[in-house]
């Protein structure tokens, strides 16, 4: 059985690293990148804190860092419209306008 303090600590870890549950599946996407980027390695070296120093405390303060440093991403790069496509695809219309089609 796992003491307490190994307990908080994996808790902590496992919330660290677990996506909302709000999220859309591309957000998902774009969460777990950021995570394993940014908070992964935090994480990883708190559990070597934790098992070769025995510091859960400064363990949990390391991952509650991470999560702070890091916070999960609030939009989703490539869903933003690019500057300037609105005004291009008007010129593109206004410029290029179909010929009505002709009879055989």
């Amino acid at each position: 059985m796992l003491d307490i303090d190994t307990r908080d600590l994996l808790s902590c870890a496992g919330d660290a690293l677990t996506a909302p549950g709000h999220l859309t599946p591309a957000q998902v996407d774009v969460w777990h990148n950021h995570t394993l980027r940014n908070r992964m390695p935090l994480v990883l070296e708190a559990l070597r804190i934790a098992g070769d120093e025995g510091d859960a405390e400064r363990a949990m303060s390391l991952i509650d860092q991470a999560v702070h440093d890091y916070p999960a991403p609030t939009r989703i790069p490539g869903n933003r419209p690019v500057p300037g496509s609105r005004l291009l695809s008007r010129r593109h219309h206004a410029n290029h306008d179909p010929e009505p089609p002709t009879a055989a």
